[in-house]
């Protein structure tokens, strides 16, 4: 049907020669009520968990689907040569399960893993992509767009532009929104396609309804691509007023970045198109849906006299003053937490165990697949009454190879350290994982081993070897707390920046969140990089709440302290149980006195205590004491134990096995010693605990023992009492970090172009201790010396974004004329527009009239809706060319269309002097 449509009114309208300019199409939004859609969930999102509680659990054929779906995607991103038999199985597995997916697209996602996995005469041999072609009638219109690309690059089979083509126009019949795009651009390029009679208009037109599509969360973000297009002007008319009612659209749609956007339109609007309703209407509305602006963003809002600061505090909801956290920079609202209920008992059950038990079965399942069910089967059933059949499925993760199933393998065996056949089984699972698979983990786990947890421990010659090679790796965590993990300067400590970058982008926990905390601390810090840290943050429910420790540890004022308090709630809501005893210590410190808080805190620590935590238990034992007297804390510490004695001795934790050490006979307090030292952290803390638990069963030889071991930790107490470490100490008296000029002088030997960048970077920042306007201006002019063509374009925004001194002292050393002309030379229409003006600004004769016409024109020629009006007024008086009223009214008719707002008055004062 849409095939005849089209036809049909390609008949009636004459097909069109190929546009060389962009097309002035008015693609305007849907007139539809405002609405929260885009905050709407997406179907299968934001799922609640509800593996905690009791009941049984069906696992269904759909869910094993959402399950294989997920390891297919997993580890084609983490290692798709690697996996390739097992992913290739899985989506076998897939197929026979989902009827859907068997066929075409089960032929894609082998072909998407050949790709990944860069197997390129499998691909060929096994034929893959002619299968397609073969069921081409049963492809979606994405599927024919996907299969014109094999063909017109000729991935997979040999290049068949006539059939490549068939299928991009086979695609856009069908209503493809990129098919579409691709043929107007085609169009546009003079390129005509074979059997495509539409006229480009209607082309266009077709590609932005497609783009627009279904009204469903994701619309919000389909119509910021209609906005980016009006934007760009290279397929329809450049038009700011249009992609503003585009924005206006997402916004009303529950869009919050596209709410702030309009906001930011009218902050940066000149008079005559500035709307101070519709901006605080949308500044609102961005509030509401949890975006508010920053310190430069408010100072913008208040020095545009639009916005009071009463104005401020009755929209924001608070007085920004005093809440520097709430409107600084965050990666908070790029965050997307969901849902997770937890009961008060772990359910021994759960639907992932029910599937990794059966993926086990798979003749092609590695060794990490044993690991996954071991970990799942300890987190349902509990670390110790677990154990036999862990450590067998373990043992089978070894001989299939799995370097994390060894490593954890050992780790078990640990518990046994009095049996040497155990302990040595121990120190050559985790000797291979070094040797074989290069594990940086275990040498620390091997120092462990020897330092602390062997019998005759510590055996030092052994342990400093181990610690030697595990600093060698810098693999070691950076010990950075909250505050200074924002303090860190690349000019004093360039090291432990570097390893904490690195650590952040191998995915370390608790280096994410840091880096999440320095990139929102930056006032220079991109949207895009905010979104980045805070998708690498959201993977992890762990860097989750990191960060949000962190957001209470920075926390500087009561207002601030709301404000972290109730982004850790969401965590927590996020995260389940997992977050509960953070989350409790925060509600202690601020409101524990409030009988429902204290109900609320203990419910929480049960709700850990529940799964073991020892911490969680100890805490509980505190709070429900009578008083803060020996007596009376043992007296509680007595009736907790007995609360959680059977969770202890199923999945107890290093803390909760300490924690029962008085209450237990002597066979089993030596039993749960050895169990807490398989899983103790060799240090001061740990040591100490053990020391004590010896001494409450009168053992002072042990006692001693621990006390001993202590003296060789590294570090020893007085630099962790005094919060320093060894790589401090390590750089103690041995030169200066390098300058700034030294560090681009390096990475200028070393070929890297963006060098003199980076330093402009650090040194136009004001809120840097390396800011110095005079370099950075000197850095921007050097930079604008060298540049020429596009790479003037960057440099330009960095101008204009950069503080006042700068801007200044770049002024004095050169000529803006001059900048301006490069920029607007490598075709930027903005450049164009602001050159124009600046030297009609500067004119004294007649000739500087008539080089500003000129750039104006190349600007209004490039879309600019303002040089267009400022082009008409000047060739509507003469400024810079003969008087040419009737070339003033076409041009003002041209920005007209554009939506210009003071087009039509100009264009009536202009007309009014034209003869009849």
């Amino acid at each position: 049907m849409r095939r005849r449509l089209l036809a049909a009114v390609a008949a009636v309208l004459l097909p069109q020669a190929a546009l060389a300019d962009p097309l002035p199409i008015e693609f305007l939004p849907p007139n539809i009520a405002p609405r929260d859609l885009c905050n709407a969930p997406d179907t299968g999102a934001g799922e609640v968990n509800t593996e905690q509680g009791t009941g049984d659990l069906v696992l269904t054929d759909a869910l094993r689907v959402q399950f294989i779906d997920q390891d297919i995607r997993r580890l084609q991103r983490e290692d798709a040569a690697r996996w390739f038999d097992f992913i290739d199985a899985l989506i076998s597995w897939q197929a026979r399960l989902d009827s859907d997916f068997a066929g075409v697209d089960e032929t894609f996602a082998r072909i998407t893993l050949h790709l990944r996995a860069r197997k390129m005469d499998e691909l060929r041999a096994r034929n893959l992509i002619p299968q397609l072609r073969a069921r081409v009638g049963e492809l979606t219109n994405n599927q024919r767009l996907a299969l014109a690309r094999y063909y017109e690059d000729g991935v997979g089979v040999p290049v068949d532009m006539a059939f490549a083509q068939e299928m991009l126009r086979e695609a856009a019949f069908g209503g493809n929104a990129r098919a579409l795009t691709q043929i107007a651009r085609l169009q546009l390029r003079g390129e005509l396609l074979e059997g495509w009679d539409a006229p480009m208009d209607l082309t266009v037109t077709m590609a932005l309804g497609g783009m627009l599509g279904e009204l469903n969360p994701g619309v919000c973000q389909r119509a910021e691509r209609i906005a980016q297009e009006y934007l760009k002007g290279d397929l329809v008319v450049a038009n700011a007023d249009i992609a503003q009612a585009w924005r206006r659209f997402a916004a009303d749609m529950g869009g919050a970045e596209a709410a702030w956007r309009v906001v930011e339109y009218h902050l940066n609007a000149d008079g005559a198109r500035k709307d101070i309703e519709e901006m605080r209407h949308y500044l609102a509305r961005a509030r509401e849906l949890g975006v508010a602006p920053d310190d430069r963003q408010t100072s913008l809002l208040l020095a545009s006299g639009a916005i009071t600061e009463d104005d401020l505090e009755r929209i924001l909801g608070f007085n920004h003053d005093q809440d520097r956290r709430r409107v600084q920079r965050s990666l908070i609202p790029h965050l997307e937490l969901g849902l997770k209920i937890n009961g008060l008992v772990v359910n021994k059950d759960s639907l992932r165990l029910q599937y990794l038990r059966e993926q086990a079965l798979m003749p092609e399942a590695p060794g990490f697949v044993f690991t996954d069910l071991a970990r799942e089967l300890i987190e349902r059933i509990g670390r110790w009454k677990a154990e036999p059949e862990a450590m067998d499925l373990l043992e089978e993760a070894v001989r299939r190879g799995d370097e994390n199933g060894m490593q954890m393998l050992a780790e078990m065996l640990v518990r046994y350290r009095d049996d040497p056949r155990r302990l040595n089984r121990a120190e050559n699972l985790l000797l291979e994982t070094v040797s074989r698979f290069g594990m940086a983990s275990s040498m620390q786990k091997l120092d462990a081993l020897y330092r602390c947890q062997v019998v005759d421990a510590p055996r030092l010659p052994e342990a400093e070897l181990w610690a030697a090679n595990y600093r060698a790796t810098h693999d070691a965590e950076v010990e950075l707390s909250a505050g200074d993990a924002l303090t860190l300067s690349p000019f004093r400590s360039p090291e432990r920046i570097a390893r904490l970058q690195t650590h952040a982008l191998m995915g370390r926990t608790q280096a994410r969140a840091e880096m999440g905390q320095r990139m929102q601390s930056n006032p220079l810090v991109s949207d895009r990089a905010l979104r980045l840290w805070s998708e690498r943050i959201g993977r992890s429910d762990k860097a989750l709440e990191s960060f949000g420790r962190m957001e209470l540890d920075l926390a500087q004022s009561p207002a601030e302290w709301d404000l972290a308090l109730e982004f850790f709630r969401r965590v927590y809501l996020n995260n389940g149980v997992t977050s509960a005893l953070d989350l409790s210590v925060a509600l202690l410190e601020d409101s524990a006195r409030d009988p429902e808080i204290a109900k609320e805190i203990l419910h929480l620590l049960t709700m850990a205590g529940m799964r073991g935590e020892g911490a969680s238990i100890r805490l509980k034992s505190r709070v429900m004491a009578e008083n803060t007297g020996p007596a009376a804390f043992m007296a509680s510490a007595a009736r907790v134990y007995e609360e959680f004695k059977d969770v202890i001795e199923d999945r107890g934790d290093f803390l909760a096995l300490m924690f029962a050490i008085p209450f237990v006979s002597q066979d089993k307090a030596d039993d749960y010693i050895d169990r807490a030292v398989s899983l103790m952290n060799c240090g001061n803390k740990d040591a100490d605990e053990l020391s004590d638990a010896y001494a409450l069963r009168f053992d002072p030889t042990l006692s001693h023992h621990w006390r001993r071991i202590t003296l060789h930790f590294e570090g020893g107490h007085l630099l962790s009492r005094l919060r320093l470490t060894n790589e401090q100490m390590a750089y103690f008296d041995k030169g200066r970090a390098p300058t700034p000029q030294e560090v681009v002088a390096r990475t200028r030997a070393d070929g890297d172009p963006a060098a003199d960048l980076r330093l402009f970077d650090l040194t136009a920042n004001p809120d840097l201790p390396s800011y110095d306007p005079a370099l950075a201006a000197e850095r921007l002019v050097a930079l604008l010396d060298r540049a020429e063509g596009q790479a003037l374009l960057p440099l330009l925004h960095r101008y204009r974004t950069a503080p006042e001194p700068v801007r200044q002292a770049a002024s004095a050393a050169r000529d803006m004329d001059d900048i301006y002309r490069k920029a607007a030379e490598a075709g930027d229409t903005q450049a164009s527009y602001d050159y124009g003006m600046l030297l009609r600004d500067r004119a004294k004769a007649p000739a500087d009239l008539g080089r500003a016409l000129h750039w104006l024109q190349m600007a209004a020629e490039g879309g600019h809706d303002e040089a267009m009006v400022e082009l008409g007024f000047a060739l509507g008086l003469g400024l810079g060319a003969p008087r040419d009223a009737k070339a003033a009214l076409d041009w003002l008719r041209r920005a007209q269309s554009a939506s210009n707002p003071r087009a039509a008055d100009l264009a009536r004062l202009i007309g009014a002097t034209v003869e009849p």
